[in-house]
């Protein structure tokens, strides 16, 4: 996929939910919420397939410090890996909340979970 193409690259970001901005990164709500109340990504404004060590793990904690916010009308939410991502070719990862009646809910329990952040120990 070009960036041209990219559907991550060609956000119309003025139309969309944004809750916050780190360097190259920008945490935003998911186009398909799939029954959650709320559904979070981060996504590289670079059109990359990988970034580094670094910039993965400050992108993390962006994305927890973001989430501990956004999902705090539940006990537990996740942040998974990209096995199933529709997008592959842009890096990004989504943190969802762990509704059992969400569309989405047994692929979750399928995705391999990068953390799992429990506000009850926060």
């Amino acid at each position: 996929m070009t960036m041209n193409k990219c559907p991550l690259c060609n956000l119309k970001l003025e139309d969309e939910v944004i809750h916050g901005e780190y360097g190259p990164f920008i945490v935003l709500r998911t186009k398909d919420l799939k029954g959650h109340k709320e559904r979070i990504m981060i996504v590289c404004k670079e059109h990359v397939h990988h970034i580094g060590w670094k910039e993965y793990e400050a992108a993390l904690e962006f994305l927890v410090e973001i989430g501990k916010r956004v999902f705090s009308y539940t006990p537990k939410f996740i942040i998974m890996d990209s096995t199933f991502a529709s997008i592959t070719e842009h890096w990004h990862l989504v943190c969802t909340d762990l509704d059992p009646k969400s569309d989405d809910f047994e692929q979750i329990l399928r995705t391999k979970w990068l953390k799992v952040i429990d506000l009850n120990w926060e």
